[in-house]
Parts: structure tokens; C-alpha cells; sequence
């Protein structure tokens, strides 16, 4: 029997939310692959809408795959423009994953071409090693969450950099620094059947993460998105905002995302990378580590000297749902004339 969604559930929510508004805001570095899916153009939404709520200060955006139309820093800019944060650093990786896209993006070449932004084509923007590197460095020691939603390319590169003029520590002293958590959108737990889509963009790459990567890492599987269709409440947002473009024009299904709305994977992943593994809404693992295996596979093993940990959905995946949607549709705060 499915549980109905009550109003006192979503006060219980809000009250929750109020209570994280005094909190200093979460300075985040967003990684997305904004290019495949637009559950990627939903999660800039939902970090654009708590710093609108004063809960994250957004430091970049860096892209990790190289899509065909070289637009994603493009679609990312416009997303940002409409927030009104149009000078948020913005890098891409040049060499992107591994699995290479085999056609172009549904929805970032209209997003380039129909919204204003400030972007160049990607293999002109600066590297989101150096935007990584400098973006780091100028923050408190522990202060930084790193939030990546796609492949890790991105996170081992950071990981294996060199000192530079930018910093005189190497990328894992860096992290080590500056670097509080990161919350990463991958795999599945406690075990994959089949190698989900960002570890096996580059899995190497995540070999290297899982591995090496210094702090706190909470993961949000695919079985944790799979379960919030989010989106389809965009349909009652302005026709000039980029996020419903982007899910009017990626084909789910025999329609399209904004129909019923897709799985919010990369949404979670930003959620709780701001607000954290509430207990309301979510249950989270013992502390334990990531394994990956030669074909993508992800394995959970518990190891109370290990500082990896996953979450699962408590209750019902609608209430999870709501506050996503909710976030999604949220009318810009700075942007004038939204």
C-alpha cells in the first residue's frame, strides 16, 4: 500500500528547512556532465534555488564529459544567467570521459542558442582542473563540499595535479586542505548488477577516487534516483526559463522529461550535499568503503576505518520527491523580471 503524502509531512519539511537557513552557507564545486540528461540542468536548479534560500554559496561549475555539441558549458552559463549569477566560474575537461557521447545532447544546443549567457564553446573554456585548483585554493581550510554527478574524471585529475603558480600544494594536499566532503552520484549499493552509467564513463578514473580521495565521501545510488520522478511540475514555469526548456527537449520514454518528469538522481546528490543525509528523509549507511571492479561494478564493504558511507530513502521516495520538485520550480531570487 502506498503511503499518501500528508500536509504534516511537508511542515515537518519546511520547519526543517527554516532551521538550515541559519546555518553559513555550504561553499560547493558542482561537477556535472551536463549533456546526456537533464536530471543534470534539475540539480543546478535545486543548488540555485538554496542559494536563493542562503544555504550554499556556489564557488564553479565544472563539466566531465565532452558532449558532441561542445554547449555544455553554454547550457550551464545560461542556467546561471537566469538564476542571476552570471559570473560563477565555469570550466570543462577537455579530454571528458572515457565513453565517449555517439550524438549530440537533446537539449544543450537550444539552451546555447535561445537563452543569453557568456560561455564560449567548450574546447575554449578554461580547464576544470585550473578552475578546480583555483577555486580550492582560495578558501578556509575544510570548508569546501565537492558534489559530482557524472564521470570522475574531473576528480582524478585533482587528485594527481602537480603544484603550480595557482597553489604550491599538489592536488591531494589541496584536497586535503581545503576539501570538507564530497558527495558523489554513482554506482549502486550495496551492489551494482550491472556497471551504472558514471562509473563507467570513466572507471579508472573512479578506481582512482574510491581509492585515493582523502575525505568523507557519501554516495547516492542509482537505486536512490530511480525512485523520484521529478519535473513535471515545469510545465507551470515560465517559458523562459532554461530548466523547463531542457526537459521539454529530452526524450524520456515515448515523450518527454517534462511529461511526467525522470529520475532525480543528480538532484539528490546536490540536496544532500547541501543540507546534508537528513534523518526525516533519508537513512544512511555504517561508515565502509567503495570498491570497483575491472568491468564498473560497484561493491559496499564495511569498514569502520574507512570514511565512505551511502544513503537510502526512509519512508515514502514522494516526500523526497516533493522537496526536489519544489526546489526545481522555485522563481529566481536575484534575476529581475523572472
Amino acid at each position: 500500500m502506498t503511503q499518501r503524502v500528508t500536509p504534516w509531512m511537508i511542515v515537518c519539511y519546511l520547519m526543517l528547512a527554516a532551521q538550515a537557513e541559519a546555518e553559513p552557507p555550504v561553499k560547493i564545486i558542482f561537477d556535472t556532465d551536463m549533456a546526456s540528461d537533464c536530471d543534470d540542468v534539475g540539480a543546478l536548479a535545486v543548488l540555485h534555488a538554496l542559494a536563493d534560500l542562503g544555504e550554499a554559496e556556489i564557488l564553479a561549475v565544472v563539466t566531465n564529459r565532452k558532449g558532441l555539441a561542445g554547449a555544455s558549458a553554454a547550457a550551464v552559463s545560461a542556467i546561471n544567467h537566469w538564476y542571476g549569477r552570471p559570473d560563477i566560474p565555469i570550466g570543462t575537461d577537455k579530454d571528458g570521459a572515457k565513453i565517449v557521447a555517439k550524438r549530440s545532447s537533446s537539449f544543450t544546443p537550444a539552451l546555447r542558442d535561445d537563452f543569453p549567457h557568456t560561455a564560449k564553446p567548450d574546447d575554449q573554456m578554461p580547464d576544470a582542473l585550473q578552475i578546480y585548483r583555483q577555486s580550492l585554493a582560495a578558501q578556509p581550510d575544510h570548508s569546501v563540499v565537492v558534489c559530482s554527478v557524472g564521470a570522475l574524471s574531473n576528480l582524478e585529475d585533482l587528485l594527481r595535479s602537480p603544484p603550480d603558480s595557482i597553489s604550491p600544494l599538489s592536488g591531494m594536499e589541496l584536497v586535503e586542505a581545503k576539501v570538507q566532503s564530497a558527495v558523489i552520484m554513482g554506482g549502486g549499493f550495496p551492489r551494482t548488477r550491472v556497471p551504472e552509467t558514471n562509473i563507467m564513463l570513466d572507471p579508472a578514473a573512479a578506481v582512482t577516487v574510491v581509492n585515493q580521495w582523502p575525505t568523507v565521501i557519501t554516495w547516492t545510488g542509482f537505486e536512490v534516483g530511480y525512485v523520484l520522478l521529478c519535473g513535471g511540475d515545469l510545465k507551470s514555469a515560465p517559458a523562459g526559463n532554461p530548466v523547463r526548456r531542457a526537459f521539454e527537449l529530452r526524450p524520456y520514454h515515448d515523450g518527454f522529461s517534462i511529461d511526467q518528469g525522470k529520475p532525480a538522481y543528480d538532484q539528490t546528490a546536490v540536496l544532500l550535499a547541501i543540507r546534508g543525509p537528513q534523518q526525516e528523509l533519508f537513512g544512511i549507511s555504517g561508515r565502509g568503503r567503495v570498491v570497483v571492479d575491472s568491468d564498473g561494478h560497484t561493491q559496499w564493504i564495511a569498514d569502520n576505518r574507512k570514511s565512505h558511507q551511502y544513503v537510502h530513502i526512509k519512508g515514502n521516495p514522494r516526500v523526497l520527491a516533493r522537496v526536489i520538485e519544489d526546489l526545481m520550480i522555485a522563481p529566481p531570487r536575484l534575476a529581475e523580471n523572472r
